[in-house]
């Protein structure tokens, strides 16, 4: 018998039960009976009905399904007797719920998420481990074919190479768009059909620079070309380069790797012809960052990757100190890069942690209020026990009504998610150097399966106990209706949950204090002033430049920027050693001041920055000692450096280092200036150790790539438009991107330090409300319970000044023990903070004074409200009541 025919079934038992008992009436009837007493007599012949019906459903296996409906409804009656704390119920498991589900929301596009695109489930990416541990090492196109012609793992295999600053130029406007580099296969790899006309021809993958063929994705169609199909056959340039449509990718495909939508897609074979790789053009010293593939059936991920190792031959170029150094690593393609998983999965520790331990204090709260209500329904439970309900259907009951305001609160909790996914999305949307992410963030299964699991184990953490505590009473007492309330405000457990309250709110509420420092101080840099200041990047090389005209190029853009009406004063450094700010930035160099010496013996790894004339100035970092670069300081003239100050110590502990000789990679400089560290204090962090060298001594503009801060006078961004307009006068090819406010900048390079703080100050906000009822409805509860005990007092003598210290004294004895247990489980909890903390230690007291100090005058108030009816009770009316 199935579950769904059960209606059929009851309804065919609900006739044969009536005939049977017709037939009864007709047969007393013919024995000599009214119709009264023949109905009577049937009735009474054929016993109860209702049981009949329950032994049936028994003998059916429905009983359990009975019990279930019956349970479900009282529990729906229940929760519509007391709209207020049903409300406040599903409000406060909405909340905790909506936070959990909003983060395993992201948890899910990031690591668990399978790509759009046929079997991805065998779909593998492989990446080429450095000597660092980083995953970028990347491939030469032979070391492709030859995993490819030889690896017989991989049912398919595409290399690929996502460059993020490919310029493209349609009619006067130039941007910058997301591309990737592939092989002429890789859409049929991955089972993707163009939504308009076609992909990659084998033969247009085959001979270096031959085939300027492009498909684009639906968005680029959708906002640079109006979705007109007539983009099929039409030549864009790209980095100057004439690419021809030849087809667009349906709208729900953006690559192969999440969160990175690519704009356009081009032949691997372009990828020399379109400014990258080495300076001889060949694919052997050009490295693709991974290969994508299928892998064979009956290969498994482990066994592809022992494979690929012991086929490889490493022959890239520009690793001629032990290629071998770099290893094959394997993993799933339907995620990020390993790198940035890492990065990734930390930081969605710190906020499931923190959105946990939100649910975990609405959790405590409602088992609260669910012992007061208990107490309040003593006698309802003490009835249903008297009348034959065993305990376990008493406590099933019970546990169906904690289930169903789960239940509720897991509906509304998914609807808050939505608002989450948007307030979180819009951190993770840009990056630093302004490209766009894009994440699928779309509701599936395994989000539903997650929230439908958190409730589940929510309604039993939070009902189980209330339950089982609802059978411990004195039936006889709880009968009679004037039986003494008292002995059950004593109950210890309602104080150790309240006080678990106020520890998890001070863990919280510390945490959140200590991120939101830390926020402030990166937000207003650290010896220098993002205020007023625009960044950008000129990239000629992508043009393919020669050095002339690229340093022809940087005196022309700085000449002119400098004459630009609201331009303050322009500064710029050679564009591939990273952010123009950034202390984390810079290429590694090897510093002595002893001649000659080696890394192993006397030298130090220090990261250097060329940069230009008035650096310091516009960046407004501080001049500690000496002077900074000027016009003198070029090509031909003594060689200058400055060190931070953390450089400085470390090299010439026992005075100045200005004018002292330096030895950079083996060629001397002497010190002229020592400026001041740009890295935030961290106990995490030693100060780097920084080398700033003169950018037209270095011969910076061989690799045409320039980064530039402007400091202008009024809003850099009213004025970014004017100062595109003057570069673009100079020349009206060269690729501008990344740029924006440099404020802008600061934030998106440090947005996980600023993401931690918004979403654990909501948590914390959120905890500190919750807390607060909590500890009101406790002592609420206590005052209504204790009535009859006040006005005994008052009416003794007992003063109203004498009530509120009663009740306010309890509060606050509950608030003191958990803001001490707090502050210590804090002091522990918080050093997992550490990495994202600067400008502020983990112990610092001024946030842990004010926190107490707020957490206190929280409880106060939540004790004040009880206290002030507790002081107005009418001592006669209390007396009379009991």
């Amino acid at each position: 018998m199935r579950w769904w025919q059960f209606r059929r079934r009851d309804a065919d038992l609900e006739r044969e039960l009536r005939s049977d008992l017709e037939l009864e009436e007709e047969e007393q009837r013919e024995n000599g009976l009214s119709a009264d007493e023949a109905r009577y007599a049937a009735r009474r012949a054929f016993g109860n009905k209702a049981l009949i019906k329950e032994q049936a459903h028994e003998a059916w296996g429905y009983a359990a399904l009975d019990h279930l409906v019956m349970d479900v409804r009282y529990a729906l009656r229940q929760l519509r007797r007391s709209p207020g704390f049903s409300a406040v119920a599903v409000l406060m498991l909405a909340l905790g719920i909506g936070a959990n589900c909003t983060v395993f929301s992201f948890v899910d596009a990031l690591f668990l998420k399978p790509l759009a695109v046929a079997h991805s489930e065998r779909l593998v990416r492989i990446y080429a481990k450095g000597p660092a541990g980083h995953y970028g090492a990347g491939f030469s196109y032979p070391e492709f074919k030859l995993l490819r012609d030889r690896a017989s793992s991989y049912a398919a295999l595409s290399i690929e190479a996502e460059r993020p600053q490919l310029h493209l130029v349609l009619g006067d406007d130039s941007m910058e768009v997301r591309g990737e580099f592939v092989s002429g296969n890789y859409f049929t790899l991955l089972g993707v059909e163009p939504h308009l006309g076609r992909s990659f021809l084998p033969e247009e993958d085959m001979v270096p620079g031959r085939n300027g063929v492009v498909v684009i994705s639906d968005l680029l169609w959708k906002t640079r070309f109006n979705r007109d199909p007539a983009v099929l056959g039409r030549v864009i340039p790209i980095n100057s380069i004439p690419f021809k449509v030849i087809g667009v990718a349906p709208p729900d495909f953006y690559g192969d790797l999440a969160g990175l939508p690519v704009e356009v897609w081009i032949p691997s074979m372009m990828y020399g012809a379109a400014g990258y790789g080495c300076d001889d053009g060949t694919f052997n010293c050009s490295l693709f960052e991974s290969m994508v593939g299928v892998l064979a059936p009956g290969y498994s991920g482990s066994r592809a990757q022992a494979e690929a190792a012991s086929i490889m031959v490493w022959s890239a170029t520009d690793w001629p100190e032990r290629p071998s150094r770099r290893q094959i690593a394997l993993c799933a393609a339907s995620r990020e890069s390993p790198d940035s998983q890492a990065d990734d999965a930390a930081q969605f520790r710190l906020l499931a942690s923190a959105t946990a331990v939100l649910l975990l204090i609405a959790c405590a709260n409602l088992g609260g209020l669910l012992l007061a209500r208990g107490l309040a329904r003593r006698k309802e439970i003490a009835v249903r026990l008297s009348i034959g309900a065993g305990g376990s259907r008493i406590v099933r009951q019970l546990l169906t009504e904690s289930l169903m305001l789960a239940f509720l609160g897991g509906i509304f909790g998914l609807m808050l998610s939505m608002v989450g996914k948007k307030f979180l999305s819009d951190f993770y949307a840009t990056d630093s150097e302004g490209f766009h992410h894009l994440y699928d963030l779309g509701l599936d299964w395994r989000v539903l399966l997650y929230s439908m699991a958190l409730s589940l184990i929510a309604g039993v953490v939070f009902g189980l106990v209330p339950a089982l505590r609802a059978l411990r009473h004195d039936l006889i007492t709880d009968l009679k209706d004037g039986g003494p309330l008292e002995p059950h405000t004593k109950g210890w457990l309602r104080s150790v949950l309240i006080t678990g309250q106020i520890a998890l709110s001070m863990i919280l509420v510390i945490a959140s204090g200590l991120l939101i420092r830390s926020a402030s101080e990166v937000r207003k840099g650290t010896n220098f002033d993002p205020k007023n200041l625009l960044v950008l990047r000129l990239r000629p090389e992508l043009l393919k430049y020669t050095q002339p005209q690229m340093e022809a190029l940087a005196h022309r853009v700085d000449e002119r920027l400098r004459g630009t009406p609201g331009v303050q004063s322009v500064a710029f450094m050679q564009g591939g050693e990273g952010l123009i700010w950034n202390w984390q930035n810079g290429r590694d160099a090897e510093v002595s001041a002893i001649p000659g010496s080696r890394l192993e013996t006397a030298g130090l790894q220090v990261l250097k920055q060329n940069v230009s004339s008035v650096f310091f100035e516009t960046l407004k970092i501080p001049i500690l000692g000496g002077r900074e670069f000027n016009e003198q300081d070029r090509a031909g003239s003594p060689r200058v450096a400055i060190v931070n100050e953390a450089l400085a110590q470390r090299m010439w502990p026992a005075g100045s280092a200005v004018g002292h000789n330096l030895y950079v990679n083996g060629q001397s400089y002497q010190v002229i200036g020592v400026c001041a560290n740009l890295q935030p204090e961290s106990s995490v962090y030693s100060p780097e150790l920084h080398l700033y060298l003169s950018y037209w001594q270095s011969n910076a503009t061989r690799e045409g790539d320039v980064r530039l801060a402007i400091r202008v006078f009024g809003n850099p961004l009213t004025s970014l438009r004017m100062v595109r307009r003057a570069i673009q006068s100079v020349d009206p090819n060269v690729p501008v991107g990344e740029d924006m406010p440099l404020s802008e900048q600061v934030s998106l390079e440090y947005m996980p330090i600023l993401l931690a703080p918004s979403v654990m100050s909501f948590c914390g906000l959120l905890a500190l409300c919750l807390t607060a009822m909590g500890l009101y409805s406790v002592l609420a509860f206590a005052v209504r319970m204790r009535s009859r005990e006040i006005g005994i007092r008052m009416a003794l003598g007992a003063r109203r000044q004498d009530i509120l210290g009663l009740v306010v004294a309890e509060g606050a004895k509950l608030a003191v023990t958990g803001t001490a247990a707090g502050a210590v489980a804090a002091l522990i909890s918080t050093r997992l903070l550490a990495g994202l903390l600067y400008g502020v230690r983990t112990s610092d007291p001024a946030t842990y004074i004010g926190v107490t100090v707020l957490l206190l005058l929280v409880a106060l108030t939540a004790s004040g409200l009880p206290a002030s009816h507790a002081a107005s009770i009418d001592p006669m009316q209390a007396l009379r009541n009991e």
